[in-house]
């Protein structure tokens, strides 16, 4: 039985994710929408982490590893996997952890 690896992807609404986090926890999502609010924080162990808000009618949190340099009000479609909470050692997740080199 052959999967095709785009059916297992979700391309969703802020809405949708927003509406029902718990069904997609921990499920791959990609979600487009406009950036805000982007920031550059910086973990006591030295990671660091670019944190935005991705909008449309309403916005979801997004989480990028390293620095990225993210433009106001630019159109993106973010790839990654949602979480309703995730510790990462020191800070806590609540939104879209961004894959590795899609940004």
């Amino acid at each position: 039985m052959i999967i095709k690896l785009a059916a297992l992807l979700m391309t969703l609404t802020i809405t949708q994710v927003n509406a029902v986090p718990r069904n997609y926890d921990g499920r791959h999502v990609d979600v487009t929408g406009r950036a805000l609010r982007s920031r550059v924080v910086s973990l006591p162990n030295g990671t660091t982490y670019t944190l935005f808000a991705l909008c449309a009618a309403k916005c979801v949190h997004v989480t990028v590893l390293g620095t990225a340099v993210i433009p106001r009000g630019q159109t993106l479609t973010v790839h990654g996997t949602f979480y309703n909470r995730k510790d990462l050692g020191g800070f806590v997740l609540h939104g879209i952890l961004v894959d590795p080199g899609t940004l």
